[in-house]
């Protein structure tokens, strides 16, 4: 299994021009929005001095500037939500705006003109600020919690609502989504970029799987604010994936009490039969769950928690394979190389590998059958169809669960803290009949996917801001076939080694299959730890943003590939597999043994960007972001 390289270029080296500035004020933690602006007076004059207030009205959370010089302002690192908006200056009124909505990497302008008169005087202003951005020069597209929630989805993934954006597009998964992954991990293209080329970011911090470099998972969607597609022209802050950034941000607790219980019901019985379909729909699916939010102290600490639970019952598809029938199993192979079992329609002629010529009248001695394919026509379905046909449907289950808690404290108007934990769990166990063996074709997966943020935000005066977060995710996957499988030395008698007791892999080309190279036993485990911390300098003209990016991922694999025996049947001897199989004539033998690699890995990233206010018309943003490319180590010791 190759490692895909998540950083190509040695260094990355952006300079933006533009009439519109980028947001620039934050690093790789931007699960969050900025305000900025001008305060006026009537005539249009600037102020300089004034006192301009942010309040969070779910959370009475609150962000200060002072206007400078010039007039401006800018409040960077705000949580997305409901704002109310407040500027006082001494000899003006209170100027006070409500129905500001802050979403996910936005940058908003929100100018105010001021009144001549007392400050205990107000202006109220109730109409919902303009959201167009007016200094971001990338393209971006913001997913919110209506349509999040509202919207139908299948299976209730909120990933498929990336394609909303207009410059997504789902590509082919190729071997980057497989059961290595957790079944919830798409390839989607932003914008024309690689399928696996897109970062991930759950409440500012890290959510690529390091294996393949696609998505972890998403939380349900009663647990999402809201998430944004930021593609085109990204700014110094952006690293390591080239294509776009998805950003998310989960649901927090706020001084009202609010959450919510549902079940989401799919079941064939109810739904009209499609009319091209040959069969009705039989999956039965069950989702259901509730989340909780609300304050623990008023205005300073909030909670918030969820969980939602799949369980999947289902007919699976149709599958079709062709095993020895009665007749044949007592040495008669006529009805099988008859012209009507026969896909060209002329009658087969089998070969005795002994005489090599053809055996008389198409009859094997069954004294000549092999033992361990005796004992394995004993695992395989019975079939009344002369060529051998069975349908058959290979069982998938795929439940999961999925739990979040989250907390946010408010320590005072200069620091806030938040941490985030979100856990699923995916089962969809390996299959075993032992009257038809032939259900073991599809791989096993045990999942458990952790996710935990620490995110620290604090002012350390009112043009100074550091935020800091700390990231740590770990993907298990255990994939294997079941325990019951068949166990070739006690069970066959075929004298062979196996590192794993249960398990072995059989192909008889054109009729059946036993076991499959993906089932082979193996783990696939990811661990990440993921430190950023951007602090954000407002000096007069300039607003300059710096920050640094730790990432360091280690990707335990240990992949059982043809660790145990595989024997394949092509009929290259006899000129039927199934008469090769019966008398135990291979035309391949595979086996090797497992391969392990345990790589250790660092990204670094820093950056530096400046936003330059020329005019009131035009703003210069110009950055620099270094990522040296420290090639993976493999640690492990044989």
């Amino acid at each position: 299994m190759m490692r895909v390289n998540r950083n190509r270029g040695v260094v990355f080296f952006s300079i933006l021009l533009s009439t519109f500035l980028v947001p620039g004020c934050y690093g790789q933690a931007v699960a969050v929005a900025e305000v900025h602006g001008q305060v006026l007076d009537s005539s249009n004059s600037t102020i300089p001095g004034a006192q301009v207030k942010m309040t969070q009205t779910a959370t009475q959370y609150v962000r200060s500037a002072t206007s400078g010089a010039d007039g401006t302002y800018s409040l960077p690192n705000l949580p997305v939500g409901p704002y109310t908006f407040e500027v006082t200056a001494a000899g003006f009124k209170t100027y006070v705006q409500s129905g500001i909505i802050l979403q996910v990497g936005s940058s908003i302008q929100v100018n105010a003109t001021l009144q001549v008169g007392a400050v205990t005087e107000n202006i109220q202003v109730t109409a919902g600020a303009n959201m167009v951005e007016t200094r971001s020069n990338s393209v971006a597209q913001v997913i919110d919690e209506r349509r999040i929630m509202e919207l139908p989805l299948n299976g209730r993934q909120a990933t498929d609502l990336i394609v909303l954006s207009g410059g997504a597009t789902p590509t082919p998964p190729a071997n980057m989504t497989s059961s290595k992954n957790y079944p919830s991990s798409t390839t989607m293209s932003v914008a024309g970029g690689q399928g696996n080329g897109t970062n991930y970011l759950l409440d500012g911090g890290d959510n690529v799987s390091n294996f393949t470099n696609v998505n972890m998972p998403f939380p349900f969607p009663d647990a999402l604010q809201e998430f944004s597609v930021e593609t085109s022209s990204l700014p110094a802050r952006n690293g390591l994936h080239p294509g776009g950034v998805v950003n998310v941000v989960t649901k927090s607790g706020t001084n009202q009490l609010h959450g919510d219980w549902f079940e989401f019901l799919r079941n064939g019985n109810v739904n009209a039969c499609n009319f091209f379909g040959t069969t009705h729909d039989s999956l039965k699916r069950n989702q259901f769950g509730g989340t909780l939010g609300s304050r623990i102290v008023r205005d300073k600490l909030f909670f918030f928690g969820g969980f939602q639970l799949t369980r999947n019952r289902q007919n699976p598809p149709q599958s079709i394979s062709y095993v020895p029938t009665p007749a044949a199993l007592a040495g008669d192979f006529r009805d099988l190389e008859s012209a009507a079992c026969q896909s060209n329609r002329a009658v087969r002629v089998i070969n005795d590998p002994t005489t090599r010529q053809p055996f008389p009248n198409a009859q094997v001695p069954v004294s000549r059958f092999n033992p361990a394919s005796l004992k394995m026509n004993g695992y395989l379905p019975a079939s009344n169809d002369p060529c051998g046909k069975v349908t058959y449907g290979v069982p998938t289950t795929g439940d999961e669960d999925q739990i979040i808690g989250r907390i946010d404290w408010t320590q005072s108007a200069r620091h806030s803290v938040f941490g985030r934990y979100f856990l699923t769990q995916y089962r969809n166990p390996g299959n075993w009949d032992p009257k038809n063996a032939l259900v073991t074709t599809r791989a096993g997966n045990l999942m458990r996917s952790q996710s935990f943020t620490l995110a620290d935000t604090f002012s350390i005066n009112p043009t100074t801001l550091n935020a800091f977060h700390a990231t740590f995710h770990r993907m298990r996957n255990d994939r294997g076939p079941s325990s019951k499988f068949i166990n070739a030395k006690d069970q066959l008698g075929i004298d062979v080694f196996a590192e794993v007791a249960n398990y072995l892999e059989v192909s008889v080309s054109n009729a059946f299959s036993v076991g499959c190279g993906t089932c082979a036993p193996g783990f696939f485990n990811i661990n990440t730890f993921a430190f950023a911390d951007d602090v954000d300098l407002i000096r007069g003209r300039h607003q300059i943003a710096l920050g640094v990016n730790i990432l360091r991922s280690q990707d335990n694999l240990n992949s059982g590939y043809r660790q145990n025996a595989g024997f394949t049947f092509n009929g290259q001897t006899t000129n039927d597999s199934m008469v090769d199989f019966e008398l135990g004539i291979m035309s391949q033998f595979t086996q090797s043994r497992a391969q392990l690699s345990w790589y250790r890995k660092i990204n670094i990233g820093l950056y530096v960007q400046d936003t330059i206010r020329v005019s009131r018309r035009l703003s210069v943003n110009a950055g620099l972001r270094w990522e040296p490319d420290i090639p993976p180590v493999d640690t492990r010791r044989v």
